[in-house]
């Protein structure tokens, strides 16, 4: 554990920021206050911004059986250049993520190459199939295990989804839904829009995403059990769940950064890097987006990091897996698109980063005297090109190659040790 006092620095804690010295010692935050001295090293911030270190509820890691696109080590250290200090790995991993055997191994695995505190979701059903849910009540009981998704794909049949929410609610459990009605999906690669139709490529319409929504709510409202809906594209998924949270449900949903900040229009040449499931949506969906981040409908911001191969992404747009890489930047990239075109205050980025996701969670997200220093530094001031050869994923599937974003990240305290990337 480290010992050392961080001088000046723009906290954000407690939902508002203060200027102080922070003083670490034995891996622990001893005090937060003015004009702290040390005997220690002693680094000086300057004003840099320091947060609790950020929560990604979404994450592909794709160990095991998919190590060529990304590991739990690269994955990790990916994340850990993000300023994230805790992460949630999607199930659909081969062996999907079904059973307490392998919920185990992979729990071995991070214990062994993780570089940030690794948890994970159980299937919801039997290898992501949608036809059996999976035993519930004992891979809950592993404590790597947050709660239940079939990420990647929908869970199809009515009749499965009440029975996972039905036994959930049982165990206290969260059910984390990626929704996705396959019946109105046609083949499509893109959002059903301009883009879509100036190409003559299939789009892919609101209603495959919202259908699932409004019947997983109506499930919510039956059974009152804790509901979260992954990567919110549309405008209709953001006003199922503001009615939903003003009823009193116990539901949130996350946004992710490319949702936020690009549309459909955005589209270059056909580009496979900006094919992502849910897709680009209209720009009026993105402001939707935007207005439910800003009045508290969506709480949770994660990035949906889904790396892929070049040869898999280098095909045509049609052909090509949805999903890009986004933990490393997504800070820079909302404080570059959102926060300083005055879209959405830093405070709520910051939220949704921390307390939002950490509360759905039911773990810490606050900065307090005492706890375990779980820190991330930035320097708003800096800014930097996105460019592939500092890129820690194994991958390099993203469209933002190139762009120049403002908010680079200092240093990152997981669990009281101190990783330094100032000459990154």
């Amino acid at each position: 554990m480290d010992n050392f006092l961080l001088k000046n620095a723009h906290l954000y804690h407690h939902q508002c920021f203060e200027d102080v010295d922070i003083l670490i010692q034995d891996g622990k935050i001893k005090e937060i206050g003015k004009n702290i001295e040390s005997n220690g090293e002693i680094i000086d911030l300057n004003g840099k911004l320091v947060s609790h270190n950020f929560f990604d509820m979404h994450v592909h890691l794709r160990e095991p059986g998919y190590e060529y696109k990304e590991t739990i080590e690269t994955g990790s250290l990916s994340a850990l250049y993000g300023g994230y200090g805790t992460i949630i790995a999607m199930a659909n991993t081969i062996p999907c993520m079904d059973d307490v055997d392998t919920i185990r191994d992979f729990k071995e695995r991070v214990l062994k190459n993780g570089y940030v505190n690794i948890y994970t979701y159980s299937a919801i059903s039997e290898e992501l199939k949608g036809q059996k849910v999976v035993d519930i009540e004992n891979n809950i009981k592993e404590d790597i295990v947050v709660g239940f998704s079939d990420d990647g794909k929908g869970v199809q049949k009515d009749e499965i989804m009440e029975e996972a929410m039905k036994r959930a609610k049982e165990v206290d459990s969260i059910i984390v839904a990626h929704c996705e009605d396959e019946s109105e999906l046609h083949g499509g690669c893109i959002h059903e829009g301009k883009y879509a139709k100036e190409h003559q490529l299939i789009g892919i319409n609101n209603a495959s995403e919202y259908k699932q929504v409004d019947r997983d709510l109506q499930l919510v409202r039956k059974y009152h059990n804790r509901y979260h809906v992954c990567h919110i594209s549309t405008k209709e998924t953001v006003e199922l769940l503001r009615q939903a949270k003003k009823e009193g449900l116990n539901v949130s949903g996350e946004a992710c950064p490319h949702h936020l900040i690009l549309t459909d229009e955005n589209i270059k040449e056909c580009h496979p890097n900006y094919k992502m499931n849910p897709p680009l949506r209209s720009k009026e969906d993105l402001l939707a987006l935007i207005k439910g981040l800003n009045d508290n409908t969506i709480t949770v911001l994660s990035t949906d990091h889904a790396p892929h191969s070049q040869e898999e992404k280098n095909q045509p747009i049609q052909k090509a897996p949805f999903g890009i890489i986004g933990i490393q930047h997504a800070f820079s990239l909302m404080y570059t698109y959102l926060v300083k075109r005055n879209l959405v205050d830093l405070k709520t980025i910051l939220n949704g980063l921390t307390m939002g996701p950490s509360k759905v969670l039911r773990m810490n997200g606050d900065v307090n005297e005492g706890d375990i220093a779980n820190l991330c530094i930035f320097d708003l001031d800096k800014e930097y090109i996105i460019e592939e050869k500092d890129i820690k994923s194994k991958s390099i599937n993203t469209p933002f190659l190139g762009v120049k974003v403002y908010g680079k990240i200092y240093a990152n305290i997981v669990n009281g040790q101190l990783t330094r990337m100032e000459e990154e």
